[in-house]
């Protein structure tokens, strides 16, 4: 099955309609909604999680630890889309095209879509942003990323796996010589009820959302934790930090604000399984 992209190339479906389909998602955030759709899947690998082995309680029916590659749309006046996905691509450990396709199933188009928030410029998070000719997929979107991403994979170069494609470099520029790449140096209201919070470690610039109405918030968390047993457990890590410590410390203020809020909050990271969010109850995270 194909799908185009905004009249130009036309890109094969890479993930499983079926898997994807799966984890669609929706949240009550006071009066507003969230939709959680997942682009692709990320299956984690033995040696992802500090823990040997940890993968495991992950596990479906194939014996892997296949887990959604996430995005969130925020509805209100404005329609805001958390992340990106990986777009229409497979390497080892990560496949995706699915995310036009899942935003399409709850009523998004491409043109709807105000604003492109995203957590940080690893390639299963800003997949969707740019296609392959340096066009962009969004086309009335602005793009709000955390400025100490944008220095290092669009204009500098980290030299290591984590570079970004170069299609998605000359779009992002070509976008913020246009006036549409705001970058997030500090907590930013990005839109009414939409809060970017810097959480640097994972990546330089990386950012966590807040998302909150009335006496309820969402935090969106990016790949600032990926499993909610994060949220109470500091020791648990990934590789992929650049900076441990400073990831850590990211996660730290992330459980503080889930368990000192007034506000009922919630949180749910891009990879968490099955898109479901997770709360603080007595010093343990607990998922519906």
């Amino acid at each position: 099955m194909a799908f185009d992209i905004d009249g130009g190339r036309v890109h094969r479906r890479l993930a499983d309609v079926a898997v994807t389909s799966q984890w669609r998602t929706a949240f009550r955030v006071g009066d507003r909604r969230v939709l959680g759709v997942a682009d692709g899947v990320f299956t984690m690998s033995d040696d992802f999680m500090s823990v040997p082995g940890y993968q495991h309680r992950f596990d479906d029916a194939t014996g892997r630890a296949n887990l959604p590659v996430g995005s969130f749309v925020v509805e209100g006046e404005q329609t805001v889309l958390v992340d990106a996905g990986i777009g229409p691509f497979a390497i080892e450990g990560l496949v995706g095209g699915n995310l036009l396709d899942e935003l399409a199933a709850v009523g998004v188009r491409p043109a709807d879509v105000d604003v492109v928030a995203v957590s940080h410029l690893h390639l299963d998070h800003d997949g969707w942003i740019a296609t392959r000719d340096a066009g962009v997929t969004f086309p009335n979107a602005t793009v709000h990323i955390g400025r100490g991403d944008y220095e290092r994979f669009v204009i500098g170069d980290p030299g290591d796996e984590f570079r970004v494609a170069r299609h998605k470099k000359e779009a992002l520029v070509a976008l913020f010589d246009a006036g549409r790449v705001e970058l997030v140096d500090d907590v930013t209201e990005i839109v009414p009820g939409v809060v970017a919070m810097p959480t640097p470690g994972h990546t330089p610039g990386h950012l966590a959302f807040a998302i909150r109405d009335r006496a309820e918030r969402l935090l969106i968390l990016g790949d600032s934790m990926y499993c909610p047993a994060q949220l109470t457990d500091m020791d648990l890590t990934a590789m992929h930090d650049v900076d441990p410590v400073l990831a850590r410390r990211s996660r730290e203020l992330l459980a503080r604000e889930l368990e000192s809020h007034e506000t009922r909050t919630e949180a749910i990271g891009c990879h968490f399984p099955g898109l479901r969010a997770a709360r603080i109850l007595r010093g343990e995270a607990v998922t519906p």
